[in-house]
C-alpha cells in the first residue's frame, strides 16, 4: 500500500508540472541540487522564498514623493497659501531647475526668468499697498525656501530685490518715494540692489562704515566702495548707505545706474552663489539729490530696521537648501 500510495503522489505531481517550464528551467541552473538544496528547507524558510518570488513578479511599485515637512508645517497655512507655495514651487521646478546648472557654470544670470517672475505677482510679499500682495511675514519664508529648495542664488536675487531694495524704500522713504519705486520695483520694471558691505569692514558696518556722504547746495556727495553687492551689475537703483561727514550719522540714498559718479566692476571667480551678479562698486563725488536721499533713514538704527525685516528669510532659504539635499 505504501508503493501504491508513492506512485499515486507522483502521478498528482506529474500532473501539476509543465514539462516545457522545467526543460527551460534546467537549461539554466543544476536542477538536481536545486531539488536538493530546497529539499533541506523548513516550513518557514521555503515560505519566505515564495513570498520573495512572488514579489518579483509584481509591477514596481512607485515610491511616495519624498517630503521634508517633517512637522507638517505647510499644512497649517490657508487654502490660498498653501495654492501659492505649491505655484511657486511649480514655477521653480519647471523653469528655473532645467537652466540653473548650465549658467551657474558660466557665472551669468538668466534673465529671461524676470518676465516670469513677473507673472507671479509676488514681489513685496508682505508690503501694504504699491501693487504688492501684503501677504503675512510667513509667507515670505515659505516662499523663500521654496526658491532656495531649487536654487539658492534664485532665491537671494529676489531676496535682494523684494527684501533689502524695496524694504528700504518701503520702510525709509518719503511717500512720494514709494509711490515712484515701488509699484516698478514690483512689478520688476526696475531692478534693486542694495549697498551696504564694504572692502574693508565686510558686513560689521554698523561702527565702521567708511563710505561718506557730504551735504552741498547741489545735493549730497557720496565717496567709497561697496563690495560683494547683488544684482549691482544690473540694477536701475542701488541703495546705498554712507555715514554722514557732518554730525557721523549714517543715512540712505537711492542712487540710479546713469549717476556718472557711480560705477561698477563684476566680482569674478566666486565658489558659491555664482549666478548672482555680484559687483564692487564705486562711487567718486557721486552727487545725489535731496529727492533721492531716504527720508526716514537718519541712523544706523534705521539701517537695522530693514536687515530685521528680512534676516528671517535668510534663515528660511537656509531650510530651503537643507530640503532640497534631502529631496532630491
Amino acid at each position: 500500500s505504501g508503493t501504491f500510495s508513492k506512485i499515486k503522489d507522483v502521478f498528482h505531481l506529474l500532473k501539476e508540472i509543465d514539462f516545457d517550464q522545467l526543460s527551460a528551467l534546467s537549461q539554466k541552473v543544476d536542477l538536481p541540487k536545486v531539488m536538493q538544496t530546497f529539499s533541506k528547507l523548513d516550513e518557514n524558510q521555503l515560505k519566505g522564498l515564495m513570498k520573495m518570488v512572488e514579489s518579483s513578479s509584481h509591477p514596481k511599485r512607485e515610491l511616495p514623493p519624498i517630503d521634508g515637512d517633517f512637522y507638517d508645517v505647510f499644512h497649517t497655512l490657508t487654502p490660498e497659501q498653501r495654492e501659492l507655495q505649491l505655484k511657486v514651487r511649480a514655477f521653480m521646478e519647471k523653469e528655473v531647475k532645467p537652466l540653473v546648472n548650465d549658467y551657474w557654470l558660466h557665472d551669468e544670470f538668466p534673465f529671461q526668468l524676470i518676465e516670469k517672475f513677473r507673472e507671479l505677482n509676488i514681489c513685496g510679499v508682505t508690503y501694504d499697498g504699491y501693487g504688492c500682495p501684503n501677504l503675512p511675514f510667513l509667507m515670505e519664508g515659505v516662499l523663500a525656501m521654496e526658491m532656495a529648495r531649487i536654487d539658492a542664488s534664485i532665491a537671494t536675487f529676489f531676496g535682494v530685490q523684494s527684501g533689502l531694495s524695496m524694504g528700504s524704500i518701503y520702510v525709509c522713504g518719503s511717500e512720494e518715494q514709494k509711490a515712484k519705486w515701488l509699484p516698478q520695483m514690483q512689478k520688476f520694471d526696475k531692478i534693486g540692489a542694495f549697498g551696504l558691505t564694504e572692502p574693508k569692514v565686510g558686513s560689521g558696518a554698523a561702527g565702521g562704515l567708511t563710505t561718506t556722504c557730504k551735504k552741498t547746495p547741489e545735493g549730497w556727495i557720496l565717496n567709497g566702495q561697496k563690495k560683494w553687492i547683488g544684482n549691482a551689475t544690473f540694477a536701475d537703483l542701488v541703495i546705498i548707505w554712507a555715514r554722514d561727514l557732518d554730525d557721523g550719522e549714517v543715512k540712505g540714498f537711492i542712487v540710479e545706474k546713469d549717476n556718472p559718479g557711480f560705477s561698477v566692476e563684476k566680482i569674478k571667480g566666486k565658489m558659491a552663489l555664482r549666478i548672482v551678479q555680484n559687483g564692487l562698486i564705486t562711487l567718486k563725488d557721486c552727487l545725489v539729490t535731496e529727492e533721492n536721499r531716504l527720508q526716514k533713514a537718519n541712523s544706523f538704527k534705521d539701517t537695522a530696521k530693514i536687515l530685521q525685516m528680512t534676516r528671517a528669510g535668510v534663515a528660511w532659504m537656509a531650510v530651503g537648501c537643507s530640503r532640497g539635499a534631502y529631496e532630491n
